[in-house]
């Protein structure tokens, strides 16, 4: 299930980095649209201060263009391939704590970001807050085997009777019934 939920977000974030990427050429053609017919106007012009306002529309639009090219070229598909990637996230997944006792921050925060839903909160008094456990680790959990409670063997523990004690005799300060102070 893991793998599947995994190849999952893995075509989803290639789907919207693909089309990123396309929305991002589409609009820089709509703007070498504009910049041409503003410079068709210019031509058919003949007035000094249309000219200079559309000169200063044109070096808007060009200026816009470079943004959405460098966007554009920021704007990244996953790296790697899908096997790559999938190791990792099932030797996490197999067990979060070798993750964590590499001892380094980036694994660390890794781990934080997979097993919670959000920051975990601390409270100067009290200290850390109980976090909720993210979707994934949820569904996990879900999953498990039914005979397993938290790591343990359900029905393990035999059953003990408890027997009715009865009351023992001792000093007490009430007075034994009948009998009146």
């Amino acid at each position: 299930m893991a793998k599947d939920m995994f190849r999952f977000a893995w075509d989803q974030r290639l789907a919207q980095a693909q089309d990123a990427i396309r929305s991002g050429q589409r609009r820089i053609k709509d703007v070498e649209k504009q910049i041409e017919v503003l410079l068709t106007r210019i031509m058919d012009t003949t007035s000094t201060t249309v000219v200079g306002a559309y000169e200063q529309k044109i070096s808007d639009l060009d200026h816009g263009k470079a943004i959405l090219a460098d966007q554009l070229a920021n704007q990244a598909e996953p790296k790697g391939s899908y096997e790559e990637k999938l190791e990792p996230v099932l030797t996490f997944l197999a067990n979060p704590w070798k993750l964590w006792e590499t001892g380094h921050a980036a694994p660390r925060r890794t781990v934080l970001k997979l097993a919670f839903a959000d920051r975990i909160q601390y409270h100067r008094n009290e200290g850390a807050r109980t976090a909720e456990i993210s979707f994934l680790f949820k569904v996990l959990g879900g999953i498990a085997d039914s005979d397993v409670c938290f790591g343990a063997q359900k029905r393990t523990r035999t059953s003990t009777s408890l027997r009715t004690l009865a009351p023992e005799a001792s000093a007490s300060t009430i007075p034994p019934s009948g009998h009146g102070w």
